[in-house]
């Protein structure tokens, strides 16, 4: 099978690679550099439990590809010939208010059922834990199964892996229109040139133009993030942390990134100073030592976000041969591995994907 990849980030990366040692013949076509858009944007945080409020199928499928992540980056980094970086770090969400204490600890039931070594923590207990952190908070849910990567580096070594399993990678090329016969996609036009292929999958983040046009009407939006990345004056390790405003992610490289402003709608990549001094407001309540660390940048992203902040991933029922994987939001880095192996087992050897992430849950209309 011959297929056209759109979009060159974790997900688009992820689907080739795996497309592409099951024996297809993939091209990935990237309007920009790989890894250039939300993936390398991200905080690289692996976190299905920590970051959810409820059960459901959606966490499940989350906790699959947690459980599926340290083979799939072992065979990654074997591939591209380098390491991604990734820490077995933990996350602590914490809680300085009472109600904050009780919504922590209504998810411990089930979400022990998830994994039996998430706990409770005391003051007593998370100062032990995280000493470095400051005044006013008084407890915290642990979650020590949960990692992170660095995400640039994942970016990377995915295209690179990519492409030693045999797929093709063409960077600087934007798609412009999906090429259609007979109710079929049948490849995609770069710069007047249509590329023929069986199969077109458009992972192209929040950008859903391609789709519309056509006539597949997703309810994809960008949902503007903006990060800082900080140097302390002391290696901060620990936990990735979690508390009422944003997040701290200490990374392999002893920087910690601090994160994330939310903006549904904004396409902008610019950093507003308002932000920068929020964040880092943020930063120095919950770590009061990061008010000596270094400032090293800040950059935006857009989460390719759905309505339901669940992906569509699978076939689109308006047209055959063409296939989608958009709106990962916040689980692009966790569920690249998971999108990749279970597109390529969909495409190749038609095996159902998952109803939760089914692209027609939205009835688009369709317009051609």
């Amino acid at each position: 099978m011959r297929v056209i990849v759109v979009g060159a980030g974790v997900i688009g990366c992820s689907a080739a690679l795996a497309l592409a040692r099951r024996g297809a013949d993939v091209l990935v076509v990237e309007r920009g550099v790989a890894g250039s858009g939300a993936s390398g944007a991200a905080a690289g945080m692996l976190a299905p439990l920590s970051e959810s409020d409820a059960p459901g199928e959606f966490v499940d499928l989350c906790m699959a590809a947690l459980h599926e992540f340290e083979p799939w980056i072992e065979s990654v980094e074997q591939l591209a010939q380098m390491r991604v970086d990734l820490v077995r770090s933990g996350v602590l969400m914490l809680a300085s208010r009472p109600e904050q204490e009780r919504d922590l600890q209504a998810r411990l039931p089930w979400q022990r059922d998830c994994d039996p070594r998430i706990e409770y923590l005391d003051t007593a207990s998370l100062n032990r834990l995280a000493p470095h952190l400051g005044p006013g908070f008084s407890g915290a849910m642990h979650y020590p199964g949960e990692v992170q990567v660095d995400a640039r580096r994942y970016s990377l070594a995915l295209s690179r892996a990519a492409v030693a399993a045999g797929a093709r990678l063409l960077e600087g090329a934007a798609a412009t229109a999906i090429s259609t016969e007979s109710g079929r996609a049948v490849g995609v036009e770069v710069a007047g040139e249509r590329l023929a292929a069986d199969a077109v999958l458009v992972a192209g983040g929040s950008d859903a133009s391609l789709l519309h046009q056509a006539g597949v009407h997703l309810p994809l939006a960008p949902n503007k993030g903006e990060l800082l990345r900080l140097v302390p004056a002391a290696r901060l390790a620990g936990p990735i942390i979690f508390a009422p405003g944003g997040y701290l992610t200490p990374k392999a490289d002893g920087t910690v990134l601090v994160g994330a402003t939310r903006a549904q709608g904004r396409h902008d990549l610019a950093v507003g100073a308002g932000s920068v001094a929020t964040l880092l407001d943020f930063a120095f309540g919950v770590v009061p030592v990061l008010r000596e660390a270094r400032f090293a940048e800040a950059w935006a992203g857009l989460r390719p976000t759905l309505p339901d902040h669940v992906p569509a991933i699978g076939p689109v029922p308006e047209l055959d041969a063409l296939w989608v994987a958009a709106g990962h939001h916040r689980n692009g880095i966790l569920l690249a591995g998971w999108t990749g192996e279970h597109l390529a087992t969909a495409m190749l050897e038609g095996v159902a994907l998952p109803g939760v992430v089914a692209p027609g849950r939205f009835k688009p209309a369709v317009t051609r």
